[in-house]
């Protein structure tokens, strides 16, 4: 309990945090980390699928929207998750006495490279697919300005966060739960709240609270709320609320939508209808009930595992495939609408993960190529 003013407040559950999996304690990792990875590459193919059908509104079909509109909003915790994981994995106590030098050269490394040969694989497509001809020069400006094709803006996002994960290793370490929900809080009013309060009609709040950046919050969210001791009432009432914002973003994205060309308020990633879905997949799938079935379970083990150590590499090469695909430049156009919508994007969106794992997987039996490439 702690107080604000002269309001007291009681935090539903404390903020231990979950350690970093000892890979030294049992013959394999841990299978949480694995599960998040793999739950968070899966719904990103999802995502992407189902955006196809989405993104033109109802003028293609009722059918075609409301699929890509309700698995689009399912699926909108992919990338939060991403993130959660990464602070949990590299703001753990285990992980804090490495050097700055060390940390951003391993890093930096692992995505730097990829995002150069895949902006210019993307480059490069880009200008094929349009038939025209590849402005080579101008490569570097935009490769600065970025991202060269849509989904690499992730991989901008997370250098980003590499270069202040050494600042935040000192926040992060504090047991202080008051410090922690107040951090927690001061992230979900001014990154999420205020700005939708703001779109919504509310009049501005000019107080800039930049340290809690959207990106920054979920990392410390993620280092904070992976695995801690919930109650099943708890983890009910997770559930119910993840319920209660997946359908509102469904149900409310619609009604701004009405005829027109998609509208993608509240898809983003610092609303407060994504953040509490993100959220609490991740306090849910961190638990140990989920790791444990999954481990009894040794095919759905091995899946996770190949999915879960492929997951960057086919972040980064899924969108070119379904980019063949819904362009038709096989001779061929396949999307989520080739079958009954509703059917059709999940069954396209797993042959599209499984193929990406394939090719990561086929890429890496190429050592160089294999880093170069992200695989």
């Amino acid at each position: 309990m702690f107080s604000i003013g002269h309001v007291y407040w009681r935090a539903p559950f404390p903020l231990h945090g979950g350690p970093i999996p000892d890979q030294a304690a049992t013959p394999e990792r841990a299978v949480a980390p694995d599960l998040v990875r793999a739950v968070a590459i899966g719904l990103v193919v999802l995502l992407h699928t189902a955006a196809v059908l989405a993104r033109h509104g109802p003028g293609r079909g009722a059918a075609a929207f409301w699929a890509g509109n309700i698995l689009d909003s399912l699926a909108r915790p992919a990338v939060p998750l991403f993130v959660l994981l990464t602070g949990w994995m590299l703001l753990a106590p285990a992980r804090r006495e490495e050097s700055i030098g060390r940390f951003l050269w391993r890093r930096l490394g692992k995505v730097g490279l990829p995002l150069v040969v895949w902006s210019l694989v993307a480059f490069w497509w880009v200008a094929v697919r349009d038939h025209r001809a590849v402005n080579w020069a101008g490569f570097p400006r935009q490769l600065l300005n970025g991202p060269v094709f849509y989904h690499l803006w992730y991989v901008y996002v997370l250098i980003g966060l590499y270069l202040v994960i050494p600042i935040l290793r000192p926040l992060a370490a504090t047991t202080s739960q008051a410090l922690r929900w107040y951090t927690l809080g001061l992230w979900f009013v001014w990154s999420s709240v205020l700005p939708l309060w703001t779109w919504w009609g509310g009049p501005n709040v000019a107080i800039p609270v930049a340290v809690v950046s959207t990106y920054v919050g979920y990392l410390l969210a993620g280092v904070w709320l992976a695995g801690i001791p919930t109650s099943r009432r708890t983890r009910q009432e997770l559930l119910l609320l993840i319920v209660l914002a997946t359908i509102w973003t469904i149900v409310a994205t619609a009604r701004l939508t009405g005829t027109d060309t998609l509208n993608q308020s509240l898809y983003g990633y610092e609303r407060p209808n994504v953040l509490v879905m993100s959220v609490g997949w991740f306090v849910l799938l961190t638990q140990a009930e989920p790791a444990a079935w999954v481990a009894r379970h040794p095919r759905w083990l091995a899946v996770v595992r190949l999915v879960s150590a492929t997951s960057y590499g086919a972040y980064l090469v899924h969108p070119f495939i379904l980019n063949l695909l819904d362009t038709g430049f096989l001779g061929v156009q396949v999307s989520g609408a080739s079958l009954p919508p509703f059917l059709g994007v999940p069954v396209l969106a797993l042959g599209v993960l499984t193929v990406s794992v394939g090719l990561v997987v086929a890429l890496r039996r190429i050592p160089i190529v294999g880093k170069l490439l992200g695989a």
